[in-house]
């Protein structure tokens, strides 16, 4: 599927920075032309051409300078509107006729009018139906290259905006699928949570009663923060803890929690509802039927410029199962790697691996990055 990118427009540049760069340019070129002229009259022993040199090159090179803003306005519509390439050519051929007439004119009129101004005496241009003839193939290759200059040049930036518009869809795209896979998780969770109040409703009601009033504060803090990508840590461990707390009422004694954070990581910017979905893992393949319990341990620590966040169980583990397996296994693992990949590329890492005492352990390496705004900002 090809997508079209409507409306390209390429970024306008400062109209008094080109000009003024142009100008130098031309100036440039006067001083190049003026140097040649003068000192091939010097090599030939012709002296006294300083100021009547420096006038011709002046006079040549500025006329075609003022003539520059109507000789591009000609090269935009006919090189991009226009079609046909003959019809082109043509109507260049005539764009570059009134273009040589109006600069030689421009140049018989301006000395004939400075020279006598500057000391310089009376000016002969000569016979103007010759010169107008013998002008026109320099400045049939001047307005060439003029054109061709302008051409390039708008191509080059029509080509930048287009880079522009295809990095910015890319960007849309890449945001759209990171927030459609954000949006999966809340029904899941949610889902999940709502089946385990209803298998606790007919054996204790009050227990219900209250998992019911946890679950609306757990979802009224993550929608508190619903549209963010990344939350502050300590936000993102008040999520976990009110679901584990939800989970508690379940299983009562089977499940003890344990935290190991490091408080200077409290601002630090994780996914939203990235942990949820690994405690639920635990408890849905760890918890053993029976009744004993399991233990799990929630730590966050820093390494290297890295957030390291590790969900550990004393549960079933992951048996002969490897690691890959697990991702087939229901939407949250997988929707977690991939969320880690659309934020982070490979600036992440994630893995599951069997615990050397028994059960499972899930590590997330996240970059390391800290928000200064206040808590308001987020809600």
């Amino acid at each position: 599927m090809t997508t079209s990118l409507p409306n390209v427009k390429p970024p306008r540049l400062s109209r008094v920075r080109v000009w003024t760069v142009l100008f130098l340019i031309y100036s440039a070129i006067l001083v190049v032309e003026f140097e040649y002229r003068y000192l091939d009259d010097l090599s030939r022993q012709h002296a006294g051409t300083f100021g009547r040199r420096l006038l011709e090159e002046a006079t040549g090179v500025y006329s075609v300078f003022l003539l520059l803003p109507f000789v591009v306005l000609f090269a935009r519509y006919y090189l991009f509107e226009c079609q046909g390439w003959a019809r082109r050519i043509a109507l260049h051929l005539t764009g570059a006729v009134l273009f040589s007439f109006l600069h030689t004119t421009m140049m018989a009129l301006s000395r004939r009018v400075l020279a006598p101004a500057l000391g310089l005496g009376e000016y002969d241009y000569g016979i103007m139906t010759y010169r107008y003839a013998m002008e026109f193939s320099k400045d049939l290759l001047s307005y060439t290259i003029i054109v061709l200059a302008y051409y390039a040049f708008e191509r080059y930036r029509i080509t930048e905006a287009e880079k522009l518009a295809t990095a910015e869809l890319q960007t849309k795209l890449a945001q759209a699928q990171l927030e459609n896979l954000r949006l999966q998780v809340q029904p899941h969770f949610l889902f999940n949570t709502l089946n385990t109040i209803s298998s606790v409703m007919y054996e204790d009601v009050h227990a219900a009663d209250a998992m019911i009033t946890q679950l609306s504060d757990l979802l009224r803090l993550t929608l508190r923060a619903s549209r963010a990508q990344e939350i502050p840590l300590e936000e993102e461990l008040q999520i976990a803890r009110l679901y584990l707390d939800l989970m508690q009422k379940r299983f009562e004694n089977k499940l003890r929690i344990s935290y190991t954070i490091d408080p200077a990581l409290k601002n630090s910017l994780v996914p939203q509802l990235i942990l949820q979905p690994l405690l639920e893992n635990s408890l849905r393949h760890g918890m053993a039927a029976g009744e004993a319990g399991m233990d799990i341990s929630v730590t966050a620590q820093r390494e290297d410029g890295s957030v390291i966040l590790q969900v550990l169980d004393t549960g079933c583990g992951l048996g002969s199962r490897e690691p890959t397996e697990m991702f087939g296994r229901g939407l949250g693992l997988s929707n977690i790697r991939d969320r880690l990949a659309h934020l982070y590329g490979n600036s992440q890492q994630f893995s599951i691996a069997n615990r050397t005492g028994g059960g499972a352990q899930v590590t997330l390496r996240v970059p390391l990055h800290i928000s200064n705004q206040p808590k308001q900002a987020v809600e």
